[in-house]
């Protein structure tokens, strides 16, 4: 090896003392701008007071620092000096908060007395800090200014936990047996908008108070919604959410019908009822392919079935409930020894056809499921940055915020091929685009190579967020 020779390509790394301003994260100003077009800085000062240290930073610029944090890809808060040491972004955005600093502010969410009622054992959901409660406002606010002019008349809500793992002292065991936390969030299925998000310690099961938790959700919708459509898995089988349901609920000041998908839990008497049902009772649950409908191993079935427990009014048409056996494949049988796995579905929705119901009752596994995939992973909602229950709680519900935001850049801003992009597409393609910042003429500019094929997208995509900021 030649003594010049640094390594097994041709050239060498020197340090840039050139002064330019340059950047790494050409792409993440759009971001920002998505944020200041959703109004989100007025309304962290509206609703978000914290008790910190002097540090001269206000709450805006904090949520505003910690999201651009996770767009970009940090998943820790250390992360963040990476974007403070960046020169061009400094000058785009401004000086943003050490890591220290955004760490005391996510401290300053944290109230040990509000969990004084949680026991050594079993689970507890506590009341949220006032600080966390106006995050909350700040969600519904993005959500009102989201949608605003698009006047929807429906909205489809699928509710669903996740177990994020965690080694913090502080964290319970979750049923998968590891300890960590398991979060319950609310999607809006036609904008891709996170209604609301509770933030749960890892030994709460998903079925404890699920009627509280879309309560939240249903108020975040505008005004302009009539119906609701809801699907959970059997998680949200609670009677006391059942009734309400189809009573409807109510929300600025005039009632929504609600329509409700649940996969119902099997006991024993429901799946009496299912086991004697005819073989003539039985119709193929086919497939949608590319080549159309397709049969497989699913059958459904209805049944008559009124559950023992106090669940339907007398006043109130009994709720309907559909059956699904799967049969294992060819000359084998499923490890319990049966020949077919039973499963159930609730709901109110008696016009539908059963199969279409079904299919579409599926269809939550890749919304809300794909939702928490790309908070944990794509985001940084899988790693907790501290052991204290209430700033993990902010910063999960930081990660819905960057969530809503970054859904709201792609459809309002950007073309409708990027739609579809998960996150490493768009920092790929987008947010982490070198550039050089320079001021000229006493405006700043940000100089992008010329060959930059996102360049005219950028560019349009900042007038339509500017128009969508009056709107």
């Amino acid at each position: 090896m030649m003594a010049s020779q640094e390594g097994l390509l041709p050239f060498k790394l020197i340090e840039d003392d050139s002064g330019e301003a340059l950047t790494s994260f050409g792409g993440l100003p759009l971001v920002v701008e998505t944020m200041e077009a959703l109004g989100l800085p007025g309304s962290v000062k509206r609703h978000v007071r914290i008790k910190r240290r002097d540090s001269g930073y206000t709450e805006s610029k904090y949520v505003e620092s910690v999201i651009a944090l996770i767009a970009a890809g940090g998943d820790c808060l250390e992360d963040i000096e990476q974007l403070r040491s960046d020169a061009g972004l400094k000058l785009l955005l401004g000086e943003m908060p050490s890591a220290e600093a955004v760490r005391f502010f996510l401290y300053a969410f944290h109230h040990e007395g509000q969990l004084e009622g949680r026991p050594l054992e079993g689970a507890f959901i506590p009341e949220e800090t006032e600080s966390l409660k106006g995050l909350g406002e700040v969600q519904r606010e993005l959500i009102l200014k989201a949608s605003r002019g698009e006047e929807p008349k429906a909205a489809t809500i699928d509710q669903d936990a996740t177990v994020v793992e965690s080694h913090k002292e502080e964290s319970k065991v979750t049923y998968l047996g590891e300890r960590g936390y398991q979060p319950v969030i609310n999607y809006w299925v036609e904008e891709d908008l996170i209604l609301s998000d509770e933030f749960r310690d890892g030994n709460v099961p998903a079925g404890m108070d699920p009627l509280s938790s879309f309560l939240r959700a249903a108020c975040c919708l505008p005004q302009s919604v009539e119906v609701i459509y809801f699907r959970s898995d059997s998680a949200a089988y609670q009677h006391k959410l059942l009734d309400t349901m189809r009573e409807g609920v109510q929300c600025w000041g005039r009632k929504i019908a609600v329509y409700f998908a649940i996969s119902a839990d099997m006991s024993e008497e429901l799946r009496g009822k299912i086991v004697s049902l005819s073989e003539g009772a039985w119709k193929p649950l086919r497939k949608i392919t590319d080549k159309g409908l397709i049969e497989g191993r699913k059958e459904w079935a209805e049944v008559e079935f009124i559950p023992s427990a106090p669940s339907v009014k007398k006043e109130m048409k009994p709720d309907r409930y559909l059956a699904i056996r799967v049969r294992p494949a060819q000359g084998e049988l499923f490890s319990d020894g049966n020949a077919y796995h039973y499963y159930a579905v609730v709901t109110n929705l008696w016009e539908w056809d059963g199969e279409e119901l079904l299919r579409w009752q599926r269809e939550r596994c890749g919304t809300v499921e794909k939702v928490h995939d790309v908070l944990k992973n794509d985001l940084a909602g899988g790693v907790m940055p501290c052991g204290r229950f209430f700033a993990n709680a902010a910063w999960w519900r930081l990660n819905c915020l960057c969530y809503n935001v970054i859904s709201v850049m792609k459809r309002k801003a950007l073309p409708p091929s990027f739609w579809p992009a998960r996150m490493k597409a768009l920092r790929f393609h987008l947010i982490g685009v070198a550039g050089k910042v320079v001021s000229h003429a006493r405006s700043m500019l940000l100089k992008l190579t010329e060959r930059y094929r996102c360049l005219i997208s950028y560019r349009e995509a900042r007038g339509r967020l500017l128009l969508f900021s009056s709107a």
